[in-house]
């Protein structure tokens, strides 16, 4: 049937095609070379030319931007034990956080690594930009679910860097990058820094003390000094710890709070935490012979030796090399650090012990676990922080706290230290409380080995034994520092001790 040309109806049709799939292939290619393929966030290219439209259109409206330079704390560590398919994963839930704390005009990147940044336009003070960065931490508290069950809190440093018009972008994200490494000093446990011009005199004299720890490493110029543990009831010598010192040419010498972050940074950590527990093997073997009594040494474990995982056949190698007992060392992390993967730190701290070894947990109650923790770490050690330590006679509520873990750490038969443990009528309030061994300046500050070895002498040792009034502790959980060590003679008063070099 012909159609109806008068009605408009239609005779035919033309198609006109046209191929773009080039047009979008372009448009992948152009799309991937401005984003990120993990996190689909912006990458560092598209991050620069954000920054630099924003300089430029400061400059001619007077508008003020800040950039956030943001920071995964010991990602490393992380990416090392669980893998690096479960990194992926746990930096593409930070790059989700992170957008659920911005506000819908803030514009995130991810630079590289475990690096992100975030221009902030328009923003009225650096007050503001660090209201943001407090929202973004407070985003961060809630631990990270990975696979297999393990969580992990993500905890970021932050620095923050104002714009001006005489600045590049380079040196907003150097700012800001110079600013964020002065707020992981300040403690790697979530910190914001706004940048000021000083800190980039500090930042070079990091990189400084990077380059000198590095040669004092290789030239074996770090020095373990020993700060004894004691009875509260007779004041013996029950164990003593291993703590690094630096004799720095030009500042002296040199406490861990001075260089270990930058040894955890570098990956530094690794030859010095290895030089720390070599010595302390050696002078468990002297101490042997020239003491006649067997000394059990602590040693600290770092974040980063802690999760990795040539950690035990590490140790393996230093006592295979000395010849040292393995039941000589007690092996000590902070609480923080035992409650970040508790699945992680129960096979760290199992194999340990089956190595002979004994554990303890450090600094407790400083981090964010519960009383509850204790039982579910194979423990032999529990040290209270000196955080409750200070004013604890005066203090009801820091004296309750400390009953509380002593009566915890009594129960599933781990012994109790308390830290810093300065004063008489201190010491005498947490004997009445329970504590049977104690640390602190009250009774011998941390000292080379040869003072250790004169303070022993003077005390005299007499017979092996149990801490008086410890109690019977289960033998599978009592540790080495209370199982096998000297008796040593009373000693009333501290100043009895021989003068000590060293400092905290």
């Amino acid at each position: 049937m012909a159609p109806n040309l008068e009605a408009g109806e239609p005779v035919g049709a033309v198609l006109v095609f046209r191929d773009i799939s080039e047009h979008k292939r372009l448009a992948e290619l152009t799309h991937q070379a401005f984003h990120d393929s993990l996190t689909g966030l912006p990458n560092r290219r598209q991050f620069l030319s954000d920054l630099t439209n924003a300089l430029e259109r400061s400059r001619q409206d007077g508008a003020r931007h800040a950039v956030l330079f943001a920071d995964i704390d010991r990602f490393k560590v992380i990416n090392d034990s669980l893998g690096h398919s479960a990194g992926d994963l746990f930096l593409i839930s930070v790059a989700e956080k992170l957008r659920e704390a911005l506000r819908p005009g803030d514009k995130l990147a991810r630079l590289g690594g475990d690096e992100f940044t975030v221009l902030l336009e328009d923003i009225g003070s650096a007050e503001d930009a660090a209201a943001v960065a407090q929202r973004v931490l407070r985003t961060m508290r809630e631990p990270i679910e990975l696979r297999d069950g393990h969580k992990v809190a993500a905890r970021l440093s932050i620095g923050i860097a104002l714009t001006s018009p005489a600045k590049t972008c380079d040196d907003v994200l150097h700012d800001a990058d110079v600013a964020m490494y002065e707020a992981k000093a300040r403690g790697r446990s979530g910190e914001y820094c706004v940048f000021e011009p000083v800190m980039g005199v500090r930042s070079a004299e990091r990189v400084e003390l990077e380059m000198e720890l590095r040669q004092a490493i290789e030239h074996n110029d770090l020095e373990v000094y020993y700060q004894p543990l004691f009875s509260t009831f007779d004041r013996r010598v029950v164990s003593v710890e291993a703590l690094v010192r630096w004799q720095h040419p030009l500042r002296g010498l040199l406490a861990p709070a001075s260089f270990i972050d930058i040894a955890e940074e570098t990956g530094l950590i690794f030859a010095l935490g290895r030089t720390v527990l070599e010595q302390a093997c050696q002078k468990v073997q002297e101490w042997k012979d020239l003491l006649g009594v067997e000394v059990t040494v602590a040693v600290n474990l770092s974040a980063r030796q802690f999760q990795d995982p040539g950690l035990l056949a590490g140790i393996g190698e230093v006592l295979r090399s000395t010849g040292a007992d393995a039941a000589r060392l007690c092996f000590e992390v902070t609480e923080s650090l035992a409650v970040d993967d508790v699945e992680r730190t129960n096979q760290v701290l199992s194999s340990l012990r089956e190595l002979g070894a004994s554990v303890a947990i450090d600094d407790f109650g400083t981090g964010h676990s519960a009383l509850g923790h204790l039982a579910r770490f194979p423990t032999d050690v529990v040290k209270i922080d000196r955080a409750f330590i200070d004013g604890v006679e005066t203090d009801q509520v820091k004296s309750a706290i400390v009953s509380a873990v002593l009566a915890m750490a009594k129960a599933i038969g781990c012994t109790t230290v308390v830290e810093g443990v300065e004063t008489e009528s201190r010491l005498c309030h947490l004997r009445g409380l329970g504590c049977s061994v104690a640390q602190g300046y009250l009774f011998a500050r941390p000292m080379p080995a040869s003072n250790f070895e004169e303070l022993f002498r003077a005390a005299n040792g007499r017979r092996l034994g149990r801490v008086p009034g410890e109690g019977r502790l289960n033998a599978a959980r009592a540790p080495s520092a209370v199982r096998r060590l000297p008796d040593l003679a009373a000693v009333d008063d501290a100043s009895h001790f021989p003068a000590t070099a060293g400092i905290a």
